[in-house]
């Protein structure tokens, strides 16, 4: 026996969330095969039966696996909570009630009757402790996806949220964040469409994000930012989709989406901000695939900066929050940015999220 009683809280958490990612694919799937079945040119009593057979039995069969998939996925992450608050003092951990944790409207952040400094969301052993920030000249900052290189935390699907926000509306940002006299910063950010202000202390951890130099900038601000607002812990960020960076960074409506064709993906980004996630390393379920391109990040968040003739071939460009420069994963080098044919791409990624 390992010694340890109940269950391992982080892993049971990675089990939901890849359960909500199947059931969320097992969706994107169904109306993707609705679409075929229905649309099908096969005329005549066969091709009416199959279509009447999908809609009445394999399409509600298909749904219904969706449904079972996504209630165990909530039931795991309920278990992790339980857990969490068994080997607690009963005070519940961090995170809890969705994003904001006990928040309700308004600024965050703002000092306890415990005392505690506003802002300074609880840190994970691999993080580091808190250092000072320098301030940071908001004015004259750039506000560019290269000042995204991530850290020690498994944000992918916020910083990709946030980089394509940069390369579509980078003076958006620059409103949205502010340096305040005491030295704290706010960061404007959404819940329901409405804005709530989150108020961060001038500290980051010494492995979260910084920029291409390591060191902290306004992207270390907003994901301080982020884990204040989704729950109050940084572990409340390690893991997630970009369509809920993207509503939660701009305040409007975002897509969840399958894969998608490059002229598809190119009408999008006229738009608003795109990020794509990629297939899974160790293929989970039947249907799921695996990354092809060994220089390719499996289960990661990438920006979407164009799509391109390139060479007289439609091109996608898309960007790792890792950096330009990349950085290596089991061994390999990963690169940082590519430029990759529609069948490249399909190789590779099968999920895109849209802001408006």
């Amino acid at each position: 026996m390992s010694g340890m009683y109940g269950a391992d809280v982080a892993e049971l958490r990675r089990l939901g969330q890849r359960l909500s990612e199947a059931a969320d694919r097992l969706a994107t799937l169904r109306g993707e095969l609705d679409a075929l079945v229905t649309s099908s040119p096969w005329e005549g009593p066969d091709g009416d039966a199959l279509r009447g057979e999908w809609s009445t039995s394999h399409g509600p069969a298909v749904a219904a696996v969706g449904a079972v998939l996504g209630d165990a996925a909530t039931a795991v992450v309920r278990q992790a909570d339980q857990q969490e608050v068994a080997s607690t003092d009963g005070t519940g951990g961090p995170g809890g009630g969705g994003p904001g944790g006990g928040g309700g409207g308004g600024d965050r952040g703002t000092p306890g009757e415990d005392g505690d400094r506003p802002g300074d969301p609880g840190l994970t052993d691999d993080l580091g402790d808190y250092e000072d920030v320098p301030p940071i000249d908001l004015e004259n900052e750039d506000f560019s996806i290269h000042d995204i290189n991530q850290g020690q935390v498994g944000d992918c699907w916020f910083l990709a949220g946030l980089g394509a926000v940069t390369t579509t509306d980078p003076e958006f940002l620059r409103e949205h964040i502010r340096l305040n006299d005491d030295g704290t910063y706010t960061v404007t950010m959404y819940e329901d469409g409405e804005p709530v202000e989150i108020v961060v202390e001038p500290t980051v951890p010494e492995n979260g994000v910084g920029g291409q130099d390591g060191a902290p900038n306004w992207v270390s601000i907003y994901e301080k930012a982020a884990a204040e607002y989704f729950g109050g812990d940084y572990q409340d960020i390690d893991g997630g989709h970009s369509d809920d960076a993207f509503e939660a960074i701009t305040g409007r409506p975002a897509e969840r989406s399958g894969e998608l064709s490059l002229s598809d993906i190119q009408d999008r980004l006229q738009d608003g901000p795109v990020a794509v996630g990629t297939e899974d390393d160790d293929a989970f379920w039947f249907w799921e695939d695996e990354v092809d391109d060994s220089r390719i990040v499996p289960n990661h968040a990438y920006v979407v900066t164009e799509v391109k003739e390139v060479d007289g071939e439609l091109k996608i460009h898309v960007v790792n929050p890792w950096g330009p420069g990349g950085g290596m994963l089991d061994g390999e080098q990963k690169v940082g940015d590519l430029w990759l044919t529609e069948q490249e791409y399909k190789d590779n990624f099968d999920s895109v999220y849209t802001g408006g």
